[in-house]
This record gives structure tokens, C-alpha cells and sequence, in this order.
């Protein structure tokens, strides 16, 4: 087989093969490029927090009493949670909030608390569609978090979802329409389609190499068809 003839067999195979990839590419690379990454995140759904606070005297005996008998804490932190002065202490399998005015242990967050938090992180006037604790078979938006999470739907126009602490109150993650999109954008760009972060795969890895190809055996036909050889023949002579 001539070589003009085989470039051009194995550049229409390799486009066969690798074109629907390549217009994935193109059109899920448009898509991350045009949107706001910030509205991506959430941004203008989350309210800002006021964590200020005053370290009184009181609180400072709180606060070293905490630290004197958490030996094995990993992080203590002075903060504002579910409205009041806490102290969060982080140890190696668990984490603990204290109300920093007693000292006492603040128990775990329920559903109305959890309630109440959500509507205090949102920015919008929507009210709760529905409350879920998880503590089992964790949807793949909230990435590796660990569970138990309070799932707080809110009826909006954006699909919004707040993920919330039952330990600390805290803003775990947020989750719209907009970032589920654009999640399923990115799996379809970088090829993953199970963990959605593995951005080295071997299914990316060959159809890269297989794009790479479609252009060598391309610029291969094109120099048969523009007949390169004999103009730079005829421009020697």
C-alpha cells in the first residue's frame, strides 16, 4: 500500500475512533470556560458568617481548661458555631464542640437545629424542601467528607443543597444545579467516570495518544496531498 494511501486510512480510523472525544473536549472546555467558577462553588448562595469573638476572661479559663485535658487534640479552635462561642477540638478519631462560656460538651445537631443552620448559611428567601441525615452511602457530590451530614434540599431554582455537620454546624459543602453540571462536564473531559477526580487515568491516557496520532497522520496526508515533495523538487530546479 502506497504511504499517501495508508496516511489517509489511518487518519479517517483514528478520526473514527477519537472524534467524539475530541468534540467532548471541546464543547465541556467551553462550558468550564464560560461559567463563573465562583458561581460554580456556591458563593452567592452562602451568607456570610460573623466567627468574631471576644476573648473574655471567662472564655480564656474555658479555653484552657479544654486544652489542658484534650493532650491528644490534633487542632483546638476558638469559634462561633450554631450562634454561640464554641471551642472545636479536633482529636485523631473525633471531634468534639464545647460551649465556650460552661465547658460543657454541645450534643450532636438535629433536625430542626439543622434546620435553622441551613436557613441562617442561605442567602436566599426559599423555603426547606426536605431533611436527610446520612450516615450511610454517601452521594458522590460531597467528594471524600465523611459522614453522618445533614442533606438540607432547599425549594429553589438553582437545586440548591447545604450539607451540614451534626457535630459542629458547620457548612460542610454546598451543592446547586449549576456545580452538578458542570461535575458531570468534568467527568466527561477528563474521562473518570467513577471518581471523577483522577485526572491521569488510562482511558485519558489512550484517547490522548490516539488524538495525538489523528494529528500526525493528518500533517503525514496532508503533506501527500499538497505534494510537498515535488514543490520543494520543482522550486530546487
Amino acid at each position: 500500500m502506497k504511504a499517501s494511501r495508508l496516511s489517509q486510512k489511518l487518519h479517517k480510523w483514528l478520526g473514527l475512533i477519537v472524534g467524539v472525544q475530541l468534540l467532548i473536549w471541546t464543547v465541556s472546555g467551553f462550558y468550564m470556560v464560560l461559567m463563573d467558577i465562583d458561581m460554580i462553588h456556591g458563593d452567592h448562595l452562602v451568607a456570610e458568617q460573623d466567627n468574631g469573638i471576644d476573648l473574655s476572661p471567662e472564655i480564656q479559663k474555658v479555653l484552657n481548661s479544654v486544652v489542658s485535658t484534650s493532650p491528644k487534640a490534633t487542632s483546638i479552635t476558638l469559634t462561633r458555631l450554631m450562634g454561640r462561642p464554641s471551642i472545636l477540638v479536633k482529636q485523631p478519631y473525633q471531634t468534639e464542640v464545647f460551649d465556650a462560656h460552661t465547658g460543657e460538651l454541645i450534643p450532636a445537631v438535629d433536625e430542626a437545629q439543622a434546620n435553622q443552620l441551613a436557613t441562617s448559611y442561605y442567602t436566599g428567601s426559599s423555603a426547606i424542601a426536605s431533611t436527610t441525615l446520612l450516615t450511610k452511602n454517601p452521594p458522590s457530590e460531597i467528594g471524600g467528607r465523611a459522614l453522618p451530614l445533614w442533606r438540607v434540599n432547599f425549594d429553589d431554582a438553582w437545586g440548591t443543597t447545604f450539607y451540614i455537620s451534626p457535630i459542629t454546624g458547620e457548612l460542610s459543602t454546598r451543592r446547586h444545579t449549576l456545580w452538578r453540571v458542570f461535575d458531570f462536564v468534568w467527568m466527561l473531559h477528563i474521562m473518570d467516570y467513577d471518581e471523577r477526580e483522577n485526572v491521569n487515568n488510562k482511558i485519558l491516557r489512550t484517547v490522548s495518544i490516539l488524538a495525538l496520532l489523528l494529528v500526525l497522520t493528518g500533517i503525514w496526508y496532508l503533506y501527500f496531498r499538497l505534494d510537498v515533495r515535488g514543490w520543494l523538487r520543482r522550486s530546487s530546479s
